[in-house]
């Protein structure tokens, strides 16, 4: 059991340090070649990888409707529409503005979730998801306080995306806990990556040009360290975690994501730590400490029978 609980632990903390350097890829990224071209050319290679994987280490892949269906689904809610929706709103807002705004991703699922899985919503969960908002807006509150003052059409459509990405998420991730339920995470990474890579390189043709031999190195750099870290290893430990937790624990990644971020760019980029967002940091744990770890004896023996 407690071999287990270090597994699940471990497997989350790596997935939340991944994808709290995303958005920073992400930008650069999208310098040297636009959304739909990026999030293609990523999944292409994110396939590829998985493809690698499967055939080496003899992973079965189901054949069953319901594996298709899921992962068709999967393909578009977790990749299509999230990515799409958030690399073209990154293009219009701060990643500060974006990241506040992801931050409501715990509120969205513990909603999808109630309705969906019947999972509980008490008020020490809502008071904790809030609590979370609140540390992740006192982080960046001075971009917002700037992102106010020139607010515009071009930045509500950047807030309209990156909110239509959180609800995307929200039902991809209710969708993985209801039925990826007894199916390896790796295999279950094949159909949605390939549906996105389809579907994305089809809109790339249509609306975009860009031609992949001419993108710079930090441009290529970006798209591989998303589709293998990214992509393969963090969706791969999604997938694993989220067959144990809760999905609103496996959510309130989007509030240590922004102190991950914090973190990488005090260590590698020389960024001073702010009292302002040491207090912001300090209101994210302790909202997740309150959903998580004080939300009753029924919540404590479920988590506790999946792990």
């Amino acid at each position: 059991m407690r071999s287990s609980t270090t597994r699940i632990i471990l497997a989350y903390a790596t997935m939340c340090v991944i994808w709290g350097s995303t958005w920073m890829v992400i930008k650069i990224g999208l310098r040297g070649a636009p959304p739909l071209t990026s999030i293609a050319i990523r999944m292409v290679i994110a396939t590829s990888v998985v493809f690698a994987i499967l055939r080496l280490r003899r992973i079965p892949v189901p054949r069953d409707a319901r594996f298709v269906r899921l992962g068709l689904f999967l393909g578009l809610f977790h990749i299509v529409f999230p990515y799409s929706l958030v690399y073209y709103g990154e293009q219009r807002i701060p990643s500060g503005q974006a990241a506040v705004l992801y931050a409501t991703l715990p509120l969205m699922v513990a909603l999808l979730a109630r309705v969906v899985l019947g999972d509980p919503l008490t008020a020490r969960k809502l008071f904790g998801i809030a609590t979370g908002i609140v540390g992740v807006g006192v982080i960046f509150s001075d971009s917002l306080r700037g992102d106010a003052r020139h607010a515009s059409a071009h930045q509500a459509a950047g807030i309209v995306c990156v909110l239509g990405s959180v609800f995307a998420s929200s039902v991809g991730s209710v969708a993985t806990k209801r039925w990826s339920g007894g199916y390896h995470p790796v295999a279950s990474l094949l159909i949605p990556f390939a549906t996105g890579a389809v579907v994305s390189a089809c809109g790339a043709l249509a609306f975009e040009e860009a031609n992949p031999l001419r993108f710079d190195a930090d441009t290529w750099s970006s798209i591989v360290y998303l589709a293998v870290a990214g992509s393969v290893v963090a969706f791969g430990l999604f997938f694993y975690v989220i067959q144990h937790l809760d999905v609103t624990v496996v959510s309130y990644q989007t509030f240590i994501i922004p102190i991950i971020a914090v973190l990488i760019g005090f260590a590698f980029l020389g960024e001073t730590v702010s009292p302002r967002v040491a207090a912001g940091a300090a209101l994210i744990l302790a909202g997740i400490a309150l959903a998580t770890f004080w939300s009753g004896p029924r919540a404590r023996r479920t988590v506790s029978s999946q792990s």
